[in-house]
């Protein structure tokens, strides 16, 4: 939702997100941080606002550029990458410092870049591209298959297809936790241990 608010100048989500038009929207997407293609949004009128100011004399405006907040959890085999130093670089910024206990890395960045580059050091060694602002919702076979695919049970590509290699990498999942169904189908039990892990807990 801040790219879409960025993107026609609203400096607030919530004007978009919490607008009574897009009431059907919200409770559709519960975390507007995940939405789906082809998901319609009500885009109200912006309120242009008013600032006093005195004729003949000059006038500074200072408009505070918005930040979002990208959050990423290392892991391998299972296990937190816990203090690994790295360099996390989106469009200017670049990053560098050490993960913590339970492999996080969380910075606040710029609104609107789609890609960013990850580079960790030690062993192993790795850099990765990351796509941001690329995940679909829980609710869907796409959004399960890219939760999966990060979590390392490989699925092939995100496209939303019921296959075999979905439905492996479902049991595979399954298995490893413990779950009460291990047949490869998603079910609640999943999707809650999936969404547990996954996201932290936030509904998607």
């Amino acid at each position: 939702m801040e790219l879409i608010a960025e993107h026609f100048g609203f400096r607030d989500y919530h004007l978009i997100y919490d607008h009574a038009s897009n009431a059907a929207f919200k409770k559709l997407r519960p975390n507007p941080d995940i939405l789906f293609p082809g998901d319609l949004i009500f885009i109200p009128d912006k309120d242009p606002g008013h600032d006093d100011a005195a004729t003949d004399k000059k006038h500074k405006f200072v408009v505070k550029t918005e930040k979002i907040k990208l959050v990423l959890y290392l892991r391998r085999a299972g296990k937190p990458l816990a203090g690994r130093n790295f360099t996390l670089k989106v469009g200017k910024l670049v990053v560098t410092g050490k993960t913590g206990a339970d492999g996080l890395i969380q910075h606040e960045i710029p609104i609107g870049e789609p890609e960013g580059e990850l580079t960790l050091t030690g062993e192993p060694a790795y850099k990765r591209k990351l796509n941001i602002g690329f995940l679909h919702p829980i609710t869907t076979v796409s959004g399960v298959q890219m939760r999966l695919n990060n979590l390392g049970f490989a699925c092939g590509p995100a496209a939303g297809t019921d296959n075999a290699p979905y439905h492996g990498a479902l049991n595979a999942y399954q298995t490893k936790h413990s779950l009460p169904n291990r047949n490869g189908i998603l079910d609640a039990a999943t999707v809650d241990a999936l969404r547990s892990e996954y996201d932290h807990g936030i509904p998607s």
